[in-house]
């Protein structure tokens, strides 16, 4: 009788560190020399693949299902049969929905590897999942499903984006895709008519806003902006002789 080779996975597990509720990431290269991701968890490992499909699978001969979709709806578009309109069952739906769940593991694997690019770009393909399922799902609570979960993966987006300029220590750039993530996002609650959402219950728009104030307190300022800062405290303390010399400091720079 031949002997299968064990499959345990124990020693990986024992020689890999982890803690209860912590997230542990790593990339690693499979045995077909590619790059791979590995989570560990509570009762094992997940392992994904670094790029296509994190399952590695190519659903009806696709990169992903949700090209299977974009093309059929395409096509359907061009035949317009029986002058039908295009629509995604409750199958369909629930199918897209756990292509999703698979390139959200991924996106938080590429936020703790700081491989930003790619978490945008998985954000993305999971936002373009749900304005497929809002534009034609058959059943409304498909569509309320996708509504419910819009926010979450464009802050998601917006912070991978926001990451990527504060790596290259782009300060300003930074700020400027935070501000403009922010209305973004106030534009979506509004238009979902979640109005005390936008005054502060939010927990997404309150994080994005937090960081923006963060991002902004932190950046480096110029010789101009900190002189400007002491200029002010000198005045707010009433130390007029400083204000004064600091005022000048300044006209000095600003006429060079």
């Amino acid at each position: 009788m031949m002997r299968i080779p064990s499959a345990d996975i124990s020693r990986i597990l024992e020689n890999w560190d982890y803690q209860p509720g912590q997230l542990k990431v790593r990339a690693i290269e499979g045995h077909d020399t590619k790059k791979k991701i590995q989570i560990r968890m509570d009762l094992g490992l997940m392992q994904l693949e670094w790029s296509g499909r994190p399952d590695g699978t190519q659903p009806h001969d696709r990169v992903s299902l949700l090209d299977y979709f974009t093309e059929q709806h395409r096509d359907h578009e061009k035949t317009k049969v029986n002058g039908a309109p295009f629509t995604l069952s409750r199958e369909d739906c629930w199918a897209l929905s756990q292509e999703a769940m698979q390139y959200y593991w991924r996106r938080i694997s590429f936020f703790e590897l700081k491989e930003y690019a790619r978490a945008q770009e998985d954000a993305e393909h999971n936002l373009a999942i749900l304005d497929m399922c809002q534009d034609y799902a058959e059943h409304d609570e498909d569509r309320e499903i996708a509504d419910h979960y819009r926010v979450f993966v464009t802050s998601h987006r917006i912070q991978a984006r926001a990451l990527a300029e504060l790596e290259h220590e782009q300060h300003e750039q930074a700020l400027k895709v935070i501000s403009t993530g922010i209305a973004e996002i106030e534009d979506i609650l509004l238009a979902q008519d979640e109005l005390e959402a936008v005054d502060g219950d939010c927990p997404e728009l309150k994080f994005l806003r937090d960081w923006e104030k963060e991002v902004e307190d932190s950046r480096p300022r110029s010789p101009q902006e900190k002189l400007r800062v002491d200029l002010q405290a000198a005045v707010d303390e009433e130390k007029f002789e400083l204000a004064a010399q600091l005022r000048d400091r300044l006209r000095d720079i600003d006429r060079q």
